[in-house]
């Protein structure tokens, strides 16, 4: 595992318990406390243990208390919080009069302030900066409709270390409000560590609220004035300038390119190394399998995946119709939402973007656009770059048209058009000279290692929907390499699916399949059906009786025969079905030793001659095959959410691959080439 691999999944949890504290709070116990300290003297109290009774005198005689002259003693005290991995260990903090504390939580919540606190073993100032920087992220993403956010950045407080963000949003009921927020690290002298924050509440402000933010001023020595009452938001933030991180991986230089630079990434365990092009701006963090940025209004991410199951096609309009259905959702706040088909991206052997754009009621009231973007590019056989773009109108300024400009030529993508109503041209002058993703990638073509004759990758066309859906490559035989790992992945599956374990049960089951297959359950169902006069029936009195079959599988069959029946289509006719998964088979033989390649091949070119010979069109084909499908399935209905439809769109969805399978002839003269 690489450093910044491991330093963010150490830092996760802690991300999580920081958010969940923040949102939760207790009642209101004034216990008695002693006079008030700095945090810089409760170290000297514990350092001081072994000085004789006279130094410490001595000593104190030297101090000021904070809280002299401004009622800082009657606000805060010096509570201890034990540590829940180590319940010997006690750490002393400053908390607020009131706060409650059980099992290691702090929470405040009275006079418009809303305090947390727990006891962390995350040592060091580093997990800090790294959660500073992660909330970033998270809060200027598109999930958390913040405007106007300024973050202070990381600031020194002797050992400790806190930040500061302001920004603007709007509550679920469509009120306006402002968030004013502190996150602060409170060193221990035992070596752990008291995280604390605490947000203003506007509207539950009162005049004491001014005196308890001021005795936590005065008591950690920090400048809070920002939280006080008559206090205004900072200005927006401008991001112009990227901060080069001395010890993180930055973006280098692009020759052309005045935003954007180039960086390396891969996966979890250092894995599928690619190249990645992100803007430099104030927010860039770049790690081994995740960056982020946010420039002028401009918000990416970028992560390594890796492929198990599910392949581009099928994660890309998964992750995308989830989006579209929670917008779709807000109908308080959102309204005029729309989404993109999957759009093929130039230059890549398998990469596809989709967009989705709507507007958003914001703290003011006014609605203004946005754009969510998510782009999937596959770089080799494991791998592929998942980015995930986010455009809001609100934070447009001068310079966000220029890298979104940059970002299309970078990606090959379409964005502008999409924002701003008033683009007409967004190519750059210099678009044509520029790098671009797919470039410094290798063009995808390291994603297919071998040329297949035309005649074998029609049988893969064949099945290609099948191929996709498992996730694998429809220009490979069977979809994978033969590797020994997929070799037993085959094997299970032939064996759990198919009841093929050898030779002959593989032989036997191809051709029970040639010979009839669901053609031949079909031809009964639909014998069955006239042998019981049901066939002839108006429909409302078909599906009456149909209604009465305790199996539901095979009601959904006899309805489909029966429309199949008034439509004057025949078993045959889905014959598809049946022969596409034959030469699938066949390529799953040929995978698991039990064809060799040659053997696969020539019984796959003579069921693929027969199944050529009954269709004419890849369309007319796949609407056989489909056929098939829905009646395996006994899909009575065949809605749009329905396994049936969904596999119908993955066949819409390789049509619109630049390199799709269906761009061979049909008519392709089918012969022996191996």
């Amino acid at each position: 595992m690489k450093k910044s691999d491991s330093k963010r999944r150490r830092l996760f949890p802690l991300i999580c318990l920081m958010l969940t504290i923040s949102l939760a709070g207790c009642g209101s116990r004034r216990p008695r406390a002693p006079q008030i300290r700095t945090v810089a003297e409760m170290r000297e109290e514990k350092e001081a243990e072994t000085e004789t009774a006279a130094e410490k005198e001595t000593k104190e005689t030297d101090k000021v208390s904070p809280g002299s002259g401004k009622n800082g003693d009657l606000y805060l005290e010096k509570r201890e919080m034990e540590d829940l991995n180590d319940p010997e260990k006690k750490c002393e903090i400053y908390l607020p009069k009131g706060t409650e504390i059980n099992e290691g939580y702090g929470f405040y919540h009275q006079h418009g302030i809303y305090l947390s606190a727990f006891v962390n073993r995350v040592e060091g100032e580093e997990p800090f900066e790294d959660y500073f920087t992660l909330m970033q992220e998270y809060l200027s993403g598109p999930d958390m409709d913040y405007a106007d956010l300024t973050f202070s950045g990381v600031m020194e407080n002797g050992d400790d270390r806190y930040f500061i963000y302001t920004g603007r949003y709007v509550q679920y009921d469509g009120t306006p409000c402002e968030i004013r927020m502190l996150e602060y690290m409170s060193v221990q002298p035992s070596n752990n560590y008291v995280n604390w924050s605490f947000e203003l509440i506007a509207e539950e402000v009162d005049e004491e609220t001014d005196l308890i933010i001021g005795a936590l001023e005065e008591c950690y020595g920090i400048d809070l004035e920002l939280f006080k009452r008559g206090s205004s938001l900072p200005e927006k933030e401008a991001l112009e300038t990227y901060t080069f991180k001395e010890n993180g991986t930055n973006p280098e230089t692009l020759d052309g390119y005045q935003y954007f630079g180039k960086a390396v990434m891969a996966d979890y365990n250092g894995l599928g190394v690619c190249p990645v092009i992100m803007p430099k701006g104030n927010y860039t963090n770049m790690e081994n399998s995740h960056a982020c940025s946010f420039l002028h209004g401009v918000w990416m991410t970028a992560d390594v995946e890796e492929f198990y199951m599910g392949n581009l096609m099928t994660e890309l309009k998964s992750n995308m119709d989830t989006k579209y259905g929670f917008r779709s959702s807000d109908s308080e706040k959102i309204r005029n939402v729309w989404k993109s088909s999957l759009l093929q991206i130039p230059g890549f052997e398998n990469a596809f973007y989709a967009l989705l754009t709507y507007e958003k009621k914001e703290y003011n009231g006014e609605y203004t656009k946005r754009v969510e973007g998510l782009c999937y590019m596959q770089y080799d056989q494991k791998h592929y770059i998942a980015l995930e773009i986010f455009l809001s109108e609100e934070r447009y300024d001068d310079d966000t048209r220029a890298v979104i400009q940059e970002l299309e030529t970078a990606y090959g993508i379409e964005l502008l058009k999409y924002f701003r109503e008033d683009v007409e041209e967004t190519a750059s002058a210099n678009r044509e000279q520029l790098i671009t993703m797919a470039q410094l990638a290798g063009d995808g073509s390291q994603i297919v290692e071998e040329t297949l004759p035309d005649t074998v990758l029609w049988f893969n066309a064949t099945y290609a929907p099948l191929t996709y859906s498992n996730g694998w490559n429809w220009k490979l035989v069977g979809g994978i390499y033969p590797t020994e790992e997929n070799i037993e992945i085959n094997k299970y599956l032939l064996e759990q699916s198919w009841n093929i374990d050898d030779r002959e049960s593989a032989l036997d089951t191809a051709e029970q399949l040639k010979e009839k297959g669901h053609r031949n359950t079909c031809q009964e169902c639909m014998d069955e059906l006239e042998e019981l006069g049901l066939l002839d029936l108006e429909e409302k009195e078909f599906l009456k009786e149909i209604k009465k079959l305790e199996d539901s599988k095979k009601a959904g069959r006899f309805q489909i025969v029966y429309q199949m029946y008034h439509a004057g289509l025949k078993p045959d006719d889905m014959a598809a079905w049946d022969l596409c998964r034959v030469n699938q088979l066949y390529a799953s033989f040929y995978i698991c030793g039990y064809l060799t390649y040659e053997e696969a091949m020539d019984a796959s070119l003579e069921n693929s001659l027969v199944l050529q010979s009954m269709y004419s069109s890849w369309d007319d084909m796949m609407e056989g095959y489909l056929l098939g499908y829905r009646f395996w399935l006994g899909d009575m209905d065949a809605d749009e959410d329905s396994l049936t439809q969904e596999r119908r769109r993955m066949y819409e969805m390789m049509l619109q691959m630049e390199d799709h399978p269906y761009l061979l002839d049909w008519n392709l003269e089918l012969k022996k080439s191996w």
